[in-house]
Order: C-alpha cells, then sequence, then structure tokens
C-alpha cells in the first residue's frame, strides 16, 4: 500500500524490545546525592543569610545601647551640677544668715 510517496506495510507493526518502554524513568534511579548536596547548599546560604540579619540586628541594638549610655552619662552629669549648684546655694544661704545675725546682734 502506497500513502503520500511512502510504503506502508499492512503486516502488524514489529514488538518494541522489552528495554525500549515508554517510561524511561522508571529505570533510572534518583540522583540523591545531588539532591542531598543542593539542600545542603540552601540550607547553608539560609543560614548565612540568617546569620546576616542577626549581625544587623546586633549592631542596632548596639547603637541604641550606646545612644542610651550616653544619654544617661549626659544626664547623671547635669545632675551632679545641679547637685553642686545647690550645695553652693545653701552654703550662700547659710553664710547669709551669719551675716544676718551679726548684723542683729550690733543694733
Amino acid at each position: 500500500m502506497l500513502v503520500s510517496g511512502a510504503v506502508v506495510s499492512s503486516a502488524a507493526p514489529a514488538a518494541a524490545p522489552a528495554h525500549d518502554s515508554l517510561d524511561v524513568t522508571a529505570d533510572a534511579a534518583p540522583d540523591t546525592e545531588a539532591l542531598s548536596d543542593a539542600i545542603a547548599q540552601r540550607a547553608e546560604l539560609m543560614v548565612v543569610k540568617q546569620n546576616e540579619i542577626n549581625e544587623e540586628s546586633q549592631l542596632r541594638i548596639d547603637r541604641l545601647r550606646s545612644e542610651f549610655d550616653d544619654a544617661q552619662a549626659e544626664r547623671a552629669e547635669i545632675l551632679r551640677e545641679m547637685n553642686v549648684l545647690r550645695d553652693m546655694a545653701l552654703e550662700q544661704q547659710k553664710h547669709d544668715d551669719e551675716i544676718l545675725k551679726k548684723w542683729i546682734a550690733l543694733i
């Protein structure tokens, strides 16, 4: 029988050999080593990324601590200055009271 210039045999097709099956993946074993390497590499990248995030967070925390410590040191210095000024004012008031007592004694 001739169809479009090609010869087609009316005989039954030959049986395909057993090794030429349509499912070529059934015989192949999965590449578990490559898969485990890819998973390990992905996990390592995730750990590195998390470490970077942790370092950035720690730097922000350290900066906030430093700013807080500086603010507290400045506040403590201001309070010390206020105490010294208050003590000086009390001493001046005592001195003024002594002078007033002597002035009253002269009268």
